[in-house]
């Protein structure tokens, strides 16, 4: 058995993470992993149509993907379950109305926004910016923005001095709100990275006066929360990823469907850092020999190997899903 995994920045630390679980899952389910870039557009297309050009991969879980890329992937008569990401409110119906797709599973997205500037209020940041990814890309970056504005709506107190909408250039955007708007005191993300972090020193803004928060973890978030500048993140994303593999299995191994209403995702928690002692805590868990959920872990979640399992039992997991619970596992 072939199963491949897409997604867009293999070297990241998230990237990282995502292969080092698959890996992990390839050897406990005796499969044989094929990664791919996911990309964008007529990329997307292209890499799903050369992927699958030899006829012999027999599922798919991608972080990114659409119309164009389902239609291919049906074409081959190949499943597909994707993970952390959806489809766009504007693409969802026409994916799910393909038989090969399975449905998806993300994290909290609407929290997740709310969350972020809910934590620079609590940092005492009043003026405020957001950066997203371009609306109508994906649905999980458009219900990060909807929380974040929600937030806004709550608390009048808190002044958004404006957004910005990009391809993932973040690192632009802190540039542009730093020349501009000298009185910025918060910057909040639809997803954070070293990049973010490297545009924060160049121009000047590193010493704790602004703050920032957002999903996603990267090499330097750590040393973020140390000194004071980052107030809030959430992480923990491959274990969303290995789900969605639970998900594409039970469907290779015996037919099994979990998901009985593709258009809606099963939304998960993330593993939520306040605090460098967060982080600290968030690392030992997450970085462990031992994935997130272990091969038992997963194996409780594929019919098979559980004939009691329910599309209910994915939704508890993922509503009970922390770092506790994670550790009391353990």
């Amino acid at each position: 058995m072939r199963i491949a995994f897409g997604y867009g920045d293999w070297e990241s630390l998230l990237g990282m993470q995502f292969t080092a679980a698959f890996r992990y899952l390839s050897e406990a389910f005796n499969f044989e992993l094929v990664t791919f870039n996911s990309g964008s557009g007529e990329d997307a297309v292209a890499y799903v149509e050369s992927l699958l050009a030899g006829g012999n991969i027999d599922g798919i879980v991608a972080v990114t993907w659409g119309t164009a890329t389902q239609v291919v992937a049906d074409r081959h008569g190949v499943p597909v379950v994707v993970a952390c990401s959806f489809p766009s409110a504007q693409e969802i119906a026409s994916v799910a109305a393909f038989d090969t797709f399975l449905g998806g599973v993300i994290d909290d997205e609407v929290w997740a926004g709310y969350n972020a500037m809910r934590a620079l209020y609590n940092a005492g940041s009043r003026n405020v910016t957001w950066s997203g990814l371009t609306i109508g890309m994906s649905q999980s970056h458009d219900d990060r923005t909807r929380g974040a504005r929600q937030f806004i709506a709550e608390n009048p107190g808190m002044n958004l001095i404006t957004e910005s909408f990009t391809r993932g250039t973040w690192h632009d955007d802190v540039r542009t709100f730093a020349a501009v708007f000298p009185e910025m005191n918060g910057m909040a993300f639809t997803a954070l990275s070293d990049a973010v972090y490297h545009a924060m020193s160049v121009e000047g803004i590193a010493s704790g006066s602004v703050k920032i928060a957002g999903p996603d973890v990267s090499s330097g978030t750590g040393d973020m929360f140390r000194r004071g500048i980052q107030v809030w993140s959430c992480g923990g994303q491959y274990a969303t990823a290995m789900v969605s593999f639970a998900i594409l299995y039970n469907y290779l191994i015996d037919g099994t469907r979990i998901i009985p209403n593709t258009a809606i995702p099963i939304s998960r928690n993330y593993l939520e850092i306040s605090s460098y002692e967060d982080f600290q805590e968030y690392e030992e868990v997450v970085n462990s020999p031992i994935p997130l959920y272990s091969a038992q872990d997963i194996a409780q979640m594929i019919h098979f190997f559980n004939p009691s399992l329910s599309f209910d039992d994915f939704v508890r997991e993922g509503r009970e899903f922390s770092l506790s619970t994670i550790l009391a596992r353990r």
